[in-house]
């Protein structure tokens, strides 16, 4: 029997899609991210992305960004009520009834080492890999919420905003938003 968490299943999809458009030999006609891909997209639980050690945190001289593996992820940001504003603070005093119409908003994000210094060239380089990124994600979390609503784990979805974040201690990352409404 299927888990009845639908969280679970959209989370699933998205790490699938996010597979698909990172792998790091993708069959054609796909092609490689530009800043390389992976095969690990990491479920993470908190409200804090703290990106390892290896993803590039240390002094500039000390990174390689050809050495460093993307850090690609994917969070339960939170679950919400159909009325009920998903940034909604405690003190809002809107309380949803328990029959009403759950969701969840999911984040799927990218850190990469990122390296303050270089070349003009080499920080253009930087520039198209952040922006390849950002479009792999958006297709990824399309691809998922499409999924859900074709499979009947979601009846509405919805696609965020993404934003780059950084750098800070040499990684830069992207991350974006999805809506489910089951």
């Amino acid at each position: 029997m299927p888990n009845p968490n639908k969280a679970i299943a959209i989370l699933g999809l998205a790490e699938t899609h996010l597979l698909e458009f990172f792998h790091p030999a993708p069959t054609a006609p796909k092609v490689a991210p530009l800043g390389g891909g992976t095969e690990v997209v990491w479920q993470l639980a908190g409200d804090i992305i703290a990106p390892p050690p290896w993803v590039g945190i240390g002094e500039s001289d000390d990174i390689d960004p050809n050495e460093c593996d993307p850090y690609l992820w994917v969070r339960l940001v939170q679950r919400w009520r159909q009325g009920q504003s998903q940034n909604q603070t405690a003190s809002a005093h809107v309380i949803p009834k328990c029959g009403q119409a759950r969701g969840i908003t999911i984040e799927a994000g990218i850190a990469r080492c990122y390296p303050l210094d270089g070349t003009p060239e080499e920080m253009a380089q930087r520039s198209l890999v952040l922006l390849d990124d950002s479009w792999r994600i958006d297709l990824a979390l399309c691809a998922a919420m499409k999924d859900a609503e074709a499979n009947s784990v979601a009846s509405e979805t919805g696609i965020g905003t993404g934003a780059p974040y950084g750098p800070e201690g040499m990684v830069l990352t992207w991350a974006q938003t999805a809506y489910a409404q089951f």
